[in-house]
């Protein structure tokens, strides 16, 4: 796929997710004045990463549909939650986000507070009404957003210090990688429930997944994955492209800072890892992202291409 073809098909997505993620703010019974604090939060956005890539793998196996578009922006929302009470003194004490004043300096921190339980009660809500299973929208999302997820690893970066590698890159997949590798694979799902309403498998899987994630960091030089070169299965590709992108991403924003002359982060992958290897680190998740890709049934250029955005060479 062209670049030019890929950003198109991301504005597309970006406007998509914005309009709806606007209609969500205005129909809630918040006062005005409180809306326009939730929506200083979500707008201008980022990436939008985490809807895009639930889109793209939901659009591999269904049409695309107003419920998909909703789980999406509540994944989103859950997103900007997250950004909000990061920022506040008691946490990160971070001044700007995407160029403005955080919320807590623009409004207060207790609005900023508040502005933040807001968007996580409205992703829940957004997503469990769009799923139209109780446990979809919540069982799977709590699972990982909570203590071994961005809680738990917001927990890690306030409260202990990575002494290596791999606590790093262990609080890395908690705290960053979580989101994204529940819009990958809730997207799969999301386009499968009939396959999974009544299995339990897919909860299985999910779960399965904290458990061997400490199995695929051994670096400098060692081993990315796990799967000792055996093909996935259609559902463990997408496991495997949610995870290593997850790590992937926050690396690339670790190396992204150091390049743009902001330093060494703490935390970052750049105390542990030479800038090279760090490249090199970065390198082969995204590799191992796109390996298991082969096994899907269907157009994976896009997702190929947003992964490729991030390959330093």
């Amino acid at each position: 796929m062209s670049s030019e073809r890929s950003d198109a098909r991301i504005r597309d997505w970006l406007n998509q997710i914005d309009a709806r993620l606007k209609t969500i703010i205005d129909k809630t019974d918040y006062t005005d004045e409180f809306k326009a604090i939730l929506e200083y939060a979500l707008f201008p956005g980022g990436k939008r990463l985490r809807p895009i890539l639930f889109l793209e793998w939901y659009g591999l196996y269904a049409p695309p549909n107003d419920d998909a578009l909703d789980f999406a922006c509540g994944i989103e929302l859950m997103h900007s939650y997250s950004l909000i009470h990061d920022d506040m003194p008691c946490m990160d004490n971070d001044d700007i986000r995407r160029g403005k004043p955080t919320v807590h300096k623009r409004y207060g921190e207790c609005n900023a507070l508040l502005a933040g339980d807001a968007l996580l009660n409205l992703a829940y809500r957004t997503m469990i009404a769009s799923a139209g299973d109780v446990r979809l929208g919540l069982e799977v999302v709590s699972e990982l957003a909570g203590g071994s997820g961005l809680i738990g690893g917001q927990y890690l970066d306030l409260n202990t210090k990575p002494a290596t590698l791999e606590e790093l890159v262990e609080m890395y997949i908690m705290k960053t990688g979580a989101l994204i590798y529940i819009a990958c694979t809730c997207g799969y799902m999301f386009a499968h429930r009939g396959e999974f309403d009544n299995a339990g498998e897919y909860y299985g899987e999910m779960r399965s997944y904290l458990k061997e994630r400490r199995k695929y960091v051994n670096y400098p030089g060692g081993i990315v994955g796990s799967n000792g070169g055996e093909p996935p299965s259609e559902f463990g590709a997408v496991r495997r492209f949610g995870y290593a992108f997850g790590v992937a991403f926050q690396i690339y924003d670790d190396i992204s800072e150091y390049i743009g002359g902001e330093g060494i982060g703490n935390p970052s992958i750049l105390r542990f890892l030479e800038l090279d290897e760090a490249k090199q680190l970065l390198n082969s998740l995204l590799d191992y992202a796109l390996g298991g890709l082969s096994v899907i049934d269907g157009d994976t250029s896009h997702l190929s291409e947003l992964a490729r955005k991030l390959v330093i060479v």
